[in-house]
């Protein structure tokens, strides 16, 4: 049986089904979306912290909406050669909406890669140090021979696990290992599993005859309350010192003389290494009381030379704001306050004496092109000291909730960007028997499909100004 009012409009509404159906839809995308944005402005409103303004490409974005406005028009143009059944260049502009949609996806990639690429550090006193991890960072711990495993009687979060957890950052060749016992000890995945299944078995058969003692003294009542498997502790030793580099995610915390992993098991030995080295391409001081007694300008830092510079820079911005603006207040203007208070260090060539950093010494050194070259191409290196970092994160929602509900809407956006493109995708090479047999069928079918692809970039057109531009 056909259905009904696939061509020919309803009588009631004077439109074909899927239309309707389409506006239908498009309605609750508009209240999702909708949410979505007043979620953005109370996020933005509420901010108990200097809310990023112009932080992201925005000549990528504007490429984008070039891309989804122009993909607007071929979709229309595709739709309109089909009713006219200029097969060929309505196939021809599907395929450029298509192409189109790619593109969007491609610089969105590109511009999502920068940000998991760009860290920013806090530092103890309110300085964010933004920069790269050239390096990555890692935990660098050594000379560990006792190792302590907890293998748990229960199902629990956290449960030994060396295989999966321990061994992959191992630095070097990993060891035999023993028991107390003298046994050998192997962290294999497989040998591991058998030998946690037997310890678990004897914590089982040792809890049972704890209980059957309780009974047999009349002490039922307690018996049943001993009902949890205990956790056993297990000791083993390494043939020889080991030496570890972990990413500090996957670490439950470490010492000067011992590290626990993720999965619980602890590794005493010696610290060697926990100091961060960030290529820096900006200072943000504006959470700091005195910006100019930020930990970002200590001689072990950015030093003398960077606070220069800022100081030069923060000054000429705030005459400029005062004879632009005499009457607003500073305070209350966020861009002036990035202007002021934010660095970026390939826009700001300190003087030679009393600049700092790794790499940046012998630019101090050099004549002063090459140090301007220098400069822009690569910022200084410096290398903090783990007491000095608050907290650390690239350019993700760990960061802060800006980035949380720009990758939500973007992401978001993003889905809808490559739904679209695979719907019209499927209109352009899996209906040829449709655009032989019944082509006004699949003319409504594009018809609908656009009517989605505008929408997706009426979302976009909203999308710029507010993340890119305000």
């Amino acid at each position: 049986m056909d259905i009904p009012y696939t061509v020919t409009a309803r009588p009631d509404t004077g439109l074909y089904n899927a239309k309707v159906g389409i506006w239908l839809f498009l309605a609750s995308e508009v209240m999702l979306f909708g949410g979505l944005f007043s979620s953005y402005i109370f996020l933005r409103v509420g901010a108990d912290y200097h809310w990023p303004v112009h932080e992201l490409n925005v000549t990528m974005g504007f490429i984008n909406t070039l891309v989804l406005i122009f993909s607007s028009v071929t979709v229309l143009l595709a739709w309109a050669n089909l009713k006219l059944r200029n097969i060929g260049k309505f196939k021809m502009y599907l395929a450029i909406t298509i192409l189109c949609a790619m593109a969007f996806m491609v610089i969105k990639g590109f511009e999502y890669n920068s940000k998991f690429n760009h860290y920013a550090v806090k530092l103890t006193d309110g300085t964010f140090l933004t920069g790269h991890l050239d390096e990555g960072y890692e935990i660098k711990f050594g000379e560990a021979k006792e190792f302590t495993l907890t293998i748990t009687g229960e199902n629990k979060a956290v449960n030994a696990d060396p295989a999966g957890y321990v061994v992959p950052f191992v630095d070097g060749e990993l060891p035999s290992f023993k028991l107390d016992s003298g046994e050998e000890f192997s962290l294999e995945a497989s040998a591991f599993k058998a030998f946690q299944k037997k310890t678990v078995a004897a914590a089982k058969e040792t809890l049972e005859k704890r209980r059957q003692e309780l009974r047999d003294q009349g002490k039922a009542d307690k018996a049943r309350e001993l009902n949890i498997v205990p956790d056993t502790t297990v000791k083993i030793i390494a043939s020889q010192p080991v030496k570890f580099k972990v990413k500090p995610s996957k670490l439950l915390g470490y010492s000067s003389d011992a590290i626990t992993f993720a999965d619980g098991t602890t590794a005493k030995g010696k610290l060697i290494d926990d100091k961060m080295t960030l290529t820096v391409d900006g200072v943000d001081t504006r959470s700091v009381p005195d910006a100019e007694k930020s930990l970002a300008w200590n001689s072990q830092y950015l030093g003398e030379g960077w606070k220069k510079a800022f100081i030069a820079k923060r000054d000429e911005a705030q005459a400029e704001f005062k004879e632009h603006y005499p009457n607003r207040d500073p305070q209350k203007s966020a861009t002036h306050q990035k202007e002021a208070f934010y660095l970026h260090i390939h826009s700001a060539t300190p003087p030679a004496e009393g600049a700092h950093g790794d790499g940046h010494a012998a630019e101090a050194k050099a004549e002063h092109g090459e140090s301007h070259d220098a400069h822009a191409a690569h910022g200084p290196k410096v290398v903090l000291e783990k007491k000095d970092i608050a907290f650390y994160s690239n350019y993700t929602p760990k960061l802060n909730t800006y980035y949380a509900i720009y990758f939500t809407l973007t992401g978001l956006h993003g889905l809808h960007v490559v739904a679209g493109a695979l719907v019209l995708t499927y209109f352009l090479l899996f209906d040829g028997k449709m655009l032989r047999n019944d082509p006004e069928r699949l003319a409504n079918r594009v018809e609908v499909g656009g009517l989605f692809w505008h929408f997706v970039d009426l979302v976009w057109i909203f999308l710029f100004p507010l993340l890119y531009l305000l």
